[in-house]
C-alpha cells in the first residue's frame, strides 16, 4: 500500500507579490557634488603624500616619491571610473549609506595599482598605505558631498513642470485681490 502525497494548506501558501513596475525614484549627484565627493579627496590624498616628502627620514629611502604618480594615476584609471559606475549602479538606493560603501570600495582599489611598478620589494607592503587612507578619504568625501545630492521621482517631474507658480493651486481672482490692496 502507498501513502498518497501530502497536499499543502491553503494557510501556508504566501501571496505572489507583484513588484512595482512603475518607475523609482533615483538618486543623482550633479557634477559639483562629483568633484567634491571625488577630486577633493584625492587631491588631499595628495597633498598628504607631498607633506610627507619634506619629511627628512622618509625621503632618505626614496619610496615616497613614487607614490604621488601612482596616486594620480590610480585616481584616473580606477577612481573616476570607479564612482562613476558606483553612481550608475546604486542610482536607486536612497540610503547614503550604500553610496559611501561603494565610494569606500572605489577608494580600496586604488592600493593594488602600486602592483603596476613592480611586485618585488617592498611594493605590495605599499598597498595598504595608498588603499586604505584612499577609501577613508573617498568615503568621507562621499558623505561630504550629500547635500549636493538630490532625489528625482520621475512620477512627480510631469505635476512639477505644471506648477511652476507656488500660488497656481489658489484661485486666480482671490490672490490678485490679496496681492493688489486697490482691488480689494
Amino acid at each position: 500500500m502507498t501513502t498518497p502525497a501530502p497536499e499543502k494548506s491553503a494557510r501556508r501558501r504566501r501571496p505572489s507579490r507583484q513588484r512595482d513596475s512603475g518607475p523609482r525614484p533615483v538618486l543623482r549627484l550633479g557634477v559639483a557634488g562629483w568633484i567634491v565627493s571625488w577630486l577633493i579627496p584625492t587631491a588631499v590624498m595628495g597633498g598628504l603624500l607631498l607633506t610627507l616628502g619634506f619629511i627628512p627620514g622618509l625621503t632618505d629611502d626614496g619610496f615616497l616619491a613614487p607614490l604621488i604618480p601612482l596616486i594620480a594615476a590610480a585616481a584616473v584609471v580606477v577612481g573616476i571610473p570607479g564612482t562613476l559606475l558606483v553612481g550608475r549602479l546604486y542610482r536607486h538606493q536612497l540610503r547614503p549609506t550604500v553610496h559611501i560603501l561603494g565610494y569606500i570600495l572605489v577608494g580600496l582599489l586604488y592600493g593594488p595599482v602600486v602592483l603596476v611598478v613592480g611586485a618585488g620589494g617592498l611594493i605590495p607592503m605599499l598597498i595598504p598605505l595608498i588603499g586604505f587612507p584612499a577609501g577613508l578619504l573617498l568615503g568621507i568625501g562621499r558623505w561630504m558631498a550629500q547635500p549636493l545630492a538630490r532625489v528625482e521621482h520621475p512620477d512627480q517631474d510631469d505635476a512639477e513642470t505644471l506648477t511652476t507658480d507656488p500660488d497656481a493651486s489658489h484661485d486666480p481672482v482671490q490672490t490678485r485681490d490679496a496681492k493688489d490692496p486697490e482691488n480689494a
